[in-house]
């Protein structure tokens, strides 16, 4: 079971500030928060944190708002989620270690498969994944965050997936379930690493492309263009997921069996996952776009490194290529400089 106390939320973006606010609100949870962007954690402690959904809006009041961990030094803790962008997250865990002498269990919401690092770090046994999937919300102004699709309890279409990163789901894990799944609709993932690996097919053909072209996340499969570059990022991505972890999960409505065949370059496999991304992105808000497309537009860096990076590492690893992957990130990190320097 996770160990009594406050639960902290270690970056309060989008997907942190989503989290804190229901704790707090609807299920009356002690929340912390730690946060180091000074514009978010100041309109946090003045006027509340605002998370504004297509059916209601919630404000937390009165959320302990932390700088740095030294701040959390000699305060106990049940549990810290980490929230932060994926090239914070490893300093991070290394500072709340060191400096707020933590020791307790860690929930990564992150992309990518920066959890299992985390785990080499501190020990499988204090390490839980949970993929955020289908969340279509941003942090549109400090203090404030907005998400496009409703809340579904008990749903189909589970937001949280939690797993352990090393060993089956172990008590912790289903009463973990069982408290975000009040929030929105939650499963128990048996098979972490290849729930992590079909993720990242997923963020690494979209979140990047959306943030180079600057387009919305819809655009990338309903433009033809855009799709064939997307469908480019993601068999590179499936052609390395295949030594790591077999076969992969389904993406955006697709079995993972036929994005296997499709990469592999069967004419009728594609021709059936063409059909079926234009559907899916009929199907996505006209106004979503990934927070890699905001992180470059408020000239932050991004985190292609980290997740295309991660596609690049492996498939090195495993006598592979993966040029369109290096590409994106180039450009990317050519973008951010020259928004940084602009």
């Amino acid at each position: 079971m996770i160990p009594p106390g406050p639960i902290l939320i270690a970056g309060c973006g989008a997907v942190g500030g989503y989290l804190a606010a229901h704790l707090q609100q609807r299920l009356g949870q002690e929340v912390l928060i730690l946060e180091p962007w000074a514009a978010n954690r100041e309109a946090i402690a003045a006027h509340g944190l605002r998370v504004e959904e297509p059916d209601e809006t919630l404000t937390a009041r009165d959320l302990p708002v932390f700088h740095t961990p030294e701040e959390l030094a000699g305060r106990p803790l049940g549990l810290i989620v980490l929230c932060s962008k994926l090239f914070e997250a490893l300093p991070l865990v290394e500072a709340l270690e060191a400096k707020a002498r933590y020791r307790g269990p860690y929930l990564a919401t992150l992309n990518g498969l920066v959890d299992a690092r985390i785990a080499d770090m501190v020990g499988p046994e204090r390490v839980m994944g949970c993929i955020v999937t289908g969340f279509f919300g941003h942090l549109v102004a400090p203090g404030l965050v907005r998400r496009h699709r409703r809340r579904d309890p008990g749903g189909a279409h589970p937001l949280f997936r939690i797993g352990e990163v090393a060993g089956p789901p172990s008590e912790r894990v289903q009463a973990l379930a069982a408290l975000l799944g009040q929030i929105d609709a939650t499963e128990v993932v048996a098979d972490l690493p290849r729930a992590r690996w079909t993720k990242l097919v997923f963020n690494a053909m979209t979140s990047p492309l959306a943030a180079m072209r600057g387009r919305p996340t819809r655009d990338l499969f309903l433009d033809p263009a855009l799709r064939a570059e997307l469908m480019e990022l993601a068999f590179e991505a499936v052609r390395v997921a295949t030594l790591a972890v077999t076969e992969i999960e389904e993406i955006c409505g697709v079995p993972g069996a036929l994005w296997h065949a499709a990469a592999n370059g069967e004419p009728t496999a594609r021709a059936a996952l063409d059909q079926a991304l234009v559907r899916y992105g009929e199907g996505i808000s006209p106004t979503a776009t990934s927070g890699m497309a905001q992180d470059l537009a408020r000239g932050r860096p991004t985190e292609a490194d980290w997740l295309n990076g991660a596609v690049v590492e492996e498939a090195e690893a495993r006598g592979l290529e993966a040029p369109a992957h290096r590409a994106i990130i180039a450009r990317l990190q050519a973008l951010s400089a020259a928004h940084r320097h602009g």
